[in-house]
């Protein structure tokens, strides 16, 4: 279960449990933020090109760690090592240890470590949508020598199994298909959903249009 933590007490505590781990220490060239992580500088970065989701700024975010719930600690997310990297009130920037998290949030998006679910590795995944029967969670990454691409995989979760929808292994498939093989016992619903509602799967609409199908196959479980 996890114990709430008056945020509150982390300004003043240093030596908190969520401030445990090794510091983080720069790997990339980059332009310098407001709390940039590091302070390399170059002229010839691009937007972008970093190692981290979104923003390489510290946000106060939640983040569950070790089954406490902290409401207000200033984080950010390399994805490119899936590392959860806090600041701590000496502005030192700790990387926090492996399978310590449980859950954090950034920058309005919601993060878990899913472990045990076959078809996708332990690591931490941005949860989209999540029901007792239906979960459509999304594994952002970026590769070390594009560090200004960000890379997302696409996975439904049904009775702990995961299946990618939009990733490498189902590229030359596409979206729709992948859909419909998963939902294989309500093909044709699905199949129907998706016309009426004119649903598109191109790069821009993706995200979206899986959310409203993952949320319409969750309704007919119900039923």
């Amino acid at each position: 279960y996890e114990i709430a933590f008056d945020s509150a007490l982390s300004k003043l505590s240093p030596s908190l449990a969520v401030y445990t781990g090794r510091e983080y220490y720069p790997y990339f060239v980059k332009k310098t933020g407001m709390y940039a992580a590091t302070a390399l500088t170059t002229a010839q970065t691009r937007p972008g090109e970093h190692p981290f989701f979104l923003t390489d700024e510290f946000r106060p975010e939640t983040i569950v760690f070790e089954g406490v719930v902290y409401p207000s600690i200033n984080l950010s997310f390399d994805i490119c090592r899936s590392e959860v990297v806090v600041l701590t009130p000496q502005r030192k920037a700790i990387v926090l240890p492996e399978g310590k998290v449980q859950k954090f949030n950034y920058a309005g998006h919601k993060f878990r470590a899913l472990t045990g679910v076959d078809g996708i590795k332990n690591d931490f995944y941005e949860i989209l949508y999540w029901s007792d029967s239906t979960v459509l969670c999304a594994k952002r990454r970026k590769n070390q020598t594009e560090l200004w691409h960000m890379i997302t995989d696409y996975y439904v979760i049904l009775n702990g199994q995961a299946y990618p929808v939009s990733s490498v292994s189902t590229k030359s498939v596409g979206v729709k298909a992948s859909l419909l093989k998963i939902f294989s016992d309500r093909e044709e619903q699905m199949r129907s959903f998706i016309r009426q509602n004119r649903l598109k799967f191109s790069k821009a609409k993706k995200e979206q249009s899986l959310i409203k199908v993952i949320e319409y196959y969750a309704s007919l479980k119900t039923q």
